[in-house]
């Protein structure tokens, strides 16, 4: 697994991995391979795919070494490291999700990152507004592409009202530098609306589609407000008659770009269909969006899956089972919709809708269900021998938002609580 440490700190070792055969401990430190000194993913990724390594270890001595080896096919490097701190946002949006979060939530989620390798490594969203210029450099002369670009506004003066930094008014100038050395850009613009929805949004939409195809999609994204934003800016959520004027923005200029360049470019996200009580595109509308954590095509997907049978509610054993299926309150009338649809089989399954009182139930953004919301309500759903989750309320290593794991719902309900599709329909 490639790591995320600076310098490179191993964290663990797996058995039969290259690491271990070259003696490599946890705790140990990867200064450099190949002569060439490890600053992130990107240098660690291009040294360790050469066929021989000479790697310069740190050791738990504070003595250093060198270790030598050749790679072979199919062997894994083999090493797990401890995360790297991601560059930070220098901005103060004015609906950032960072401030959102309740009092005495753990330390990494309130860290508000705008880090361009994690962006090219992991397809986080960026701003541009912290690059240097070497930063800059190196990214047009190492070809980092494609990069995914948080815009909200090519208006110069809404995106520094937006952002609240004076240098975020250059995002044209900054993307136009970028696709002009062959970089790829996949672009985002999170709406607020009274700020940037309107003639706003439609001059972004046009601005940015102008530079497809280096620019190849755009995702249009309502705000998500959580409960807690006391001393916060004052916006509001997306009221339904909003959501159906930023919708028809987007499907105007979709029918534009498609006889332009026979492709959509811009995309709205699910929320957005939900917000306006609309139904969700066919799945050749999304033209193979990446999935990214806007949700953009994910409530299709789910609906596909489920429609087509290829979704894990269905018996086990032979047995006929009550499942119980995990989902939040805006996504709950379609959801409810297809399971009245499904036909006649050995599983009763049935809704779970869970009030997110952790964040507020005005929260439409997908993953954000967290797992003491769920259990309440599954307390209050009624015996189950097994529940589905949308895979986005797990993060890394399988825990909530909360800090509860899957395995702490597991032992408390006294169920196998499984990722019952591959799409998050979270609420």
């Amino acid at each position: 697994m490639i790591g995320l440490s600076d310098p490179f700190t191993i964290a663990r070792i797996e058995s039969g991995g290259l690491a271990a055969r070259l003696g490599l401990q946890a705790g140990e430190r990867i200064l450099e391979i190949n002569g060439v000194a490890l600053h992130d993913e990107i240098d660690f990724g291009a040294q360790i795919s050469e066929e021989r390594l000479l790697l310069r270890v740190l050791g738990n001595d504070g003595e250093e070494r060198e270790v030598s080896g050749e790679r072979e096919y199919g062997i894994p490097f083999g090493a797990e490291f401890e995360a790297r701190q991601p560059k930070r946002c220098h901005n103060n949006c004015v609906f950032c999700f960072v401030y959102q979060h309740p009092k005495g939530v753990r330390r990494e989620l309130l860290i508000k990152d705008d880090d361009y390798i994690f962006s090219f490594v992991h397809g986080n969203f960026i701003t541009l507004t912290n690059l240097s210029e070497a930063e800059f450099r190196r990214i047009l002369e190492e070809r980092l592409s494609p990069l995914y670009v948080s815009v909200h506004a090519t208006d110069p003066d809404v995106r520094i009202r937006l952002m609240k930094n004076p240098k975020s008014g250059q995002i044209l100038q900054q993307i136009d530098r970028l696709a002009g050395a062959g970089i790829d850009l996949h672009t985002q613009l999170v709406v607020c609306p009274g700020i940037n929805d309107g003639e706003v949004l439609t001059r972004s939409i046009v601005e940015l589609g102008e530079r497809h195809p280096r620019v190849k999609t755009i995702a249009v994204v309502p705000v998500g407000l959580t409960k807690h934003r006391a001393r916060l800016p004052d916006l509001r959520p997306f009221p339904t008659a909003d959501a159906r004027a930023a919708l028809e923005i987007v499907h105007r200029h979709q029918a534009v770009f498609r006889k332009r360049s026979k492709s959509r470019v811009v995309f709205a996200a699910d929320e957005m269909y939900v917000l306006a009580g609309e139904p969700v595109p066919s799945a050749r509308a999304y033209e193979g969006f990446p999935q990214l954590e806007n949700g953009i095509g994910m409530l299709r997907a789910t609906i596909d899956q489920w429609m087509d049978g290829k979704d894990e509610i269905r018996a086990r054993n032979g047995t006929r089972e009550r499942v119980a299926v995990v989902t939040g309150t805006s996504a709950a009338p379609t959801l409810r919709r297809l399971l009245s649809e499904r036909p006649p089989g050995s599983v009763e399954a049935s809704l779970c809708v869970v009030t997110n009182d952790y964040f507020g139930d005005s929260v439409t953004v997908s993953g954000l269900l967290v797992g003491a919301d769920i259990e309440r309500a599954l307390a209050e759903h009624g015996p189950a021998d097994r529940v589905l989750l949308p895979p986005n309320c797990l993060k890394e290593r399988e825990v909530f938002l909360d800090d509860r794991t899957r395995s702490d719902l597991e032992q408390r309900l006294g169920v196998p609580v499984q990722i019952g599709f591959d799409a998050s329909v979270c609420a």
